[in-house]
């Protein structure tokens, strides 16, 4: 008669030299490299746009989630900004670069404050309205690493509205993961503070004729 080990998991017959505790597959691929780790989390931030849960809550504990998703984030609002003065610029004979480059500073520094914002009343909301148990760091975490999807503004047309949607998407996994919540109840509240932020910004930054 074969038994199961309640502490490793494994079966055995009449004696059994248990070797501990075994760390699940997860766990091991979790684990973090040392020094510099583009290339980790890069994977890390394709894995959240897939809508892993591992590599979500991974992403919220980890600190240099936050400095590694700052850099693919920086460059979601660089794409952005290149993309909405392409246009204008291919008409004007002679570029002001010095103009363009404070345009820019501007640019992304509006975008961060705008991005923070977001995120944090989301996370109050939750925290508010469904009894969150996660941190809004935890959160930043993971969403900096999961703008990676915004890097589909390159693509012509479409490019903007599937990375935005994909975004908001990504919103609602990870406050289901991180902040602990019922999956329509993200839904409601990464969609619904979405579109708030979307509608603001079309009244307040599309130009009046």
């Amino acid at each position: 008669m074969r038994q199961r080990c309640p502490v490793c998991g494994q079966d055995y017959g009449l004696t059994h030299s248990c070797p501990g505790a075994i760390p699940s597959i997860a766990a091991k691929e979790c684990v973090r490299p040392a020094g510099f780790a583009a290339g980790y989390y890069f994977r890390l931030a394709l894995a959240i746009a897939r809508f892993d849960d591992a590599a979500i809550l991974e992403a919220s504990r980890d600190s240099n989630a936050l400095h590694y998703g700052s850099f693919i984030w920086l460059v979601s609002a660089l794409l952005s900004f290149a993309n909405g003065i392409a246009g204008p610029l291919s008409q004007k004979p002679h570029i002001n670069w010095l103009a363009v480059l404070v345009a820019a500073f501007v640019a992304i520094l509006f975008s961060a404050i705008w991005t923070l914002a977001q995120y944090g009343i989301c996370h109050l909301l939750a925290r508010w309205w469904f009894h969150a148990t996660g941190t809004y760091l935890g959160v930043l975490r993971a969403m900096l690493l999961g703008s990676i999807v915004l890097w589909l503004i390159v693509i012509p047309y479409v490019g903007f509205l599937v990375g935005g949607f994909w975004s908001i998407a990504v919103l609602m996994r990870v406050f289901e993961e991180v902040d602990g919540i019922e999956r329509m109840k993200a839904f409601a509240l990464a969609f619904g503070i979405g579109l708030v932020f979307w509608i603001i910004a079309l009244t307040f930054l599309t130009p009046k004729r």
